[in-house]
């Protein structure tokens, strides 16, 4: 058994061959002495940014790393935290480096399967490490135990580690899922025994492979299993210096779930079903504001450890399209909105400018949040350049306004069926707008509400056309859709995208619209050129246009199946424009 005695904390000793990899060395089988032996065991918690795979310093992540691109520059700081000193009577104790509880596991062999022989609780409400003479079961000559330590722990949280049958493997199984966003998670609550109150803590792990004999020392160093990220952001734009924005920062693709045990883990990790993603990740606000100019410091925040695959091929230039479908990212989303007299609080956006950036130790290979580390970025916002690859506007091609045929010179022809055609295009670019549309305030038809995004291509009771059936041409079937003197606010999906988006009155020629509800050909070329992602979007979307045989509308999926509708059932909306004739800041028109 383990036994409470009292505590001390080694530094010096935290370079340990301890933390090996499960399967590194054989498994005894060999029943343990019923005697246990006394042990000096010591425990450290390791500095922020080191790796958990035994690297040197040398190898680790450089203090500061830095990128440029046209529109945006990154310094990446890896903090450095000093480690706490047992010997040292006026160390500070942190929240970083606090131990409050601590659960000890002693595993038969160091393989996955190696039976649980011990385990013990032991707890310290002054967020001191306490430990001293420990008394384990010892091992034969020249055969090791796994023993791991678990500390800012319930002893609650282990109670299905059943001595004499769980295994190592149990053990690395166990983790703490997200089940509401309330500032505490990935961090834990530790309830300690006795009245001594409730604790928020960091969970730290630490393992060893060891021999275990009468007088050993047991130097075991804990890391912390989750990262901490803060995030420094200005601006050098003149049109963010002088115009004011609303700024939203959201961490993306953060885990749900976060390990007790992170040591010698590899990517994928948490692993990913390819079946469900559902629920394996969640997104974090970290802050709002509404500022021209903006100085954004966001507080600390920890996240679970996520590791992906290296991506050998990427480059700063590259590295956003070549993100992996699960890497951890930051977007930024800088909303220029404008006020429409008498538009009883509409929301419209005159401009946006949307920015990704994925987390990892560099700016190019590596996507990878690592357990342990402490990372600074200080982000600089140059401009909103479609050419930027952080920048994000989903532009997929020329998929708008009607087929034109063209001759071998280029010259467009009056006809797609002229004899001297030789090739054949749509004439105008379409870019989606960043999010899905949703019913816009102040808005009178009886059977929608406003804010919804399940919407009826008709919400009214004398359902007509208008002649909305143009496969092609999306802002003509809008103009029609919403014209002078039709019920337009019942034409729920054009108007959403009409008003909602434009703060138009009835009555826009199709030539003067901006953003518009695409048509079903617009769609089709939408999917095709970005069904990579899906995951970000609705499970259907309305098109503008109507089917000429049915009281219907057409449909595209978001696996691409293309299917009429009746016009009373719901789907989403997405606004597109011509990117050409777009009123972005910063470019060329």
């Amino acid at each position: 058994m383990i036994k409470k005695t009292m505590v001390s904390i080694c530094v010096a000793c935290l370079v340990l061959g301890g933390c090996t990899e499960d399967n590194l060395l054989s498994d005894s089988r060999m029943p343990l002495s019923t005697e246990p032996v006394t042990v000096r065991l010591t425990l450290g918690i390791d500095d922020y940014n080191t790796s958990s795979d035994g690297k040197t310093r040398m190898e680790e992540i450089p203090h500061v790393l830095s990128m440029s691109s046209p529109d945006m520059d990154v310094e990446l700081v890896a903090t450095p935290a000093a480690t706490r000193v047992a010997s040292s009577p006026t160390a500070a104790i942190t929240e970083d480096n606090a131990v409050y509880s601590y659960m000890g596991f002693q595993f038969d062999g160091t393989k996955s399967d190696g039976k649980l022989v011990e385990k013990k609780f032991f707890t310290s409400p002054d967020g001191s490490i306490k430990t001293d003479e420990v008394e384990i079961k010892p091992t034969l000559e020249g055969q090791k135990n796994m023993v791991v330590i678990l500390a800012n722990v319930n002893e609650s949280e282990f109670e299905t580690m059943i001595v004499g049958n769980s295994t190592y493997a149990d053990l690395q199984n166990l983790c703490m899922t997200l089940v509401t966003d309330d500032d505490m998670f990935p961090r834990n609550k530790v309830t300690l025994p006795n009245g001594g109150g409730e604790k928020t803590g960091i969970v730290m792990c630490g393992q060893t492979a060891t021999e275990i004999s009468s007088g050993k020392q047991l130097y075991i160093s804990l890391k912390r299993t989750v990262a901490r990220v803060k995030f420094n952001i200005k601006t050098t734009y003149p049109h963010f210096i002088d115009v004011e924005h609303t700024w939203n920062v959201t961490l993306m693709n953060i885990p749900t779930q976060s390990y007790y045990n992170v040591i010698g883990r590899k990517a994928i990790f948490p692993s990913e079903s390819s079946m469900d993603k559902t629920g394996l990740f969640w997104t974090k606000s970290l802050t709002t504001i509404t500022a021209a100019n903006p100085v954004i410091e966001t507080a600390p925040l920890y996240i679970p450890i996520n590791l992906q695959q290296v991506v050998p091929t990427s480059t700063q230039k590259t590295r956003r399209d070549n993100a992996p479908s699960g890497g951890t990212y930051l977007q930024i989303i800088g909303l220029e909105n404008k006020t429409i007299p008498g538009g009883n609080d509409l929301n419209i956006v005159k401009d946006f400018s949307i920015y990704q950036l994925f987390l990892g130790k560099n700016f190019t290979t590596d996507y990878s949040v690592s357990a342990n580390y402490d990372l600074t970025y200080n982000i600089t916002l140059k401009g909103n350049s479609p050419d930027d690859t952080n920048v994000i506007r989903l532009i997929p091609g020329y998929f708008s306004g009607e087929l034109t045929a063209y001759n071998a010179n280029g010259t467009a022809l009056p006809s797609v069926t002229d004899a001297n055609a030789v090739k054949w295009q749509y004439p105008n670019k379409i870019e989606l707008h960043f999010s899905d549309g949703y019913y816009p305030a102040g808005s009178s038809s009886g059977s929608t509400n406003q804010g919804e995004k399940n919407l009826k291509w008709y919400a009214g009771v004398a359902f007509a056309k208008l002649g909305a059936t143009s496969l092609t041409d999306g802002r003509k079937n809008t103009a029609l859709l919403q014209a002078s003197g039709t019920p337009w606010e019942d034409y729920a999906a054009a108007y959403t995208c009409y008003r909602g988006t434009n703060g138009y009155d009835q009555g826009i020629p199709a030539e003067d619209i901006l953003w518009y509800l695409p048509s079903v050909s617009e769609l089709i070329g939408t999917w095709i050129s970005s069904s990579s992602t899906q995951e970000q979007l609705a499970e259907s979307y309305w098109s503008s246009t109507a089917d000429p045989n049915a009281d219907k509308a057409f449909v595209v999926s978001n696996e691409g199946k293309v299917y009429s509708d009746a016009v009373g059932n719901t789907h989403a909306v997405r606004a597109s424009q011509d990117p050409d004739k777009a009123t972005h800041a910063g470019s060329d028109n």
